[in-house]
């Protein structure tokens, strides 16, 4: 148990990353062989008596538990403002929604050849232009004969 909490303690890039001099210079013993890093201690500094906060700090009976109690603080009306409240028909926000009709009028706005100029220019019939189903596909025969 002991071996594999000081693994945890001082992993492996900890160990590996940093000269052994370093190491053993900024390492607190626990007991058992175990070493406790330095850069996991933290620091408690007194708020001062005017700030507006009220913040309780107590320790556990054991000793291994801080507690801090910090309540919300009650801000008077007076020393409020609303949140301003846009317009949305004279916002000029864009929402996904109005970029995606944007876009969609774009594609709808460009031109593209009628049928009839497309069978014209390929030399086909008016028929080869139109979508065919899903239905009507899986019924095609996949090698049809060719014509010459």
């Amino acid at each position: 148990m002991a071996a594999c909490r000081a693994s945890t303690l001082c992993g492996g890039t900890f160990r590996s990353g940093l000269p052994a001099l370093w190491r053993l210079r900024n390492m607190e013993p626990i007991g058992n062989g175990i070493a406790n890093p330095l850069y996991y201690k933290s620091t408690y500094a007194a708020l001062p008596d005017d700030y507006n906060c009220k913040v309780e700090l107590a320790m556990t009976s054991d000793g291994k538990t801080i507690v801090c109690y910090h309540p919300s603080v009650e801000v008077p009306y007076e020393h409020t403002k609303p949140l301003p409240q846009k317009d949305p028909l004279t916002s000029h926000t864009q929402t996904h929604e109005l970029v995606l009709k944007a876009r969609l009028n774009e594609v709808k706005a460009k031109p593209e050849p009628t049928k009839e100029e497309l069978s014209k220019m390929f030399y086909t019939t008016k028929h080869q232009w139109y979508p065919v189903g899903q239905y009507h596909r899986r019924r095609m025969k996949k090698d049809p004969p060719k014509d010459r």
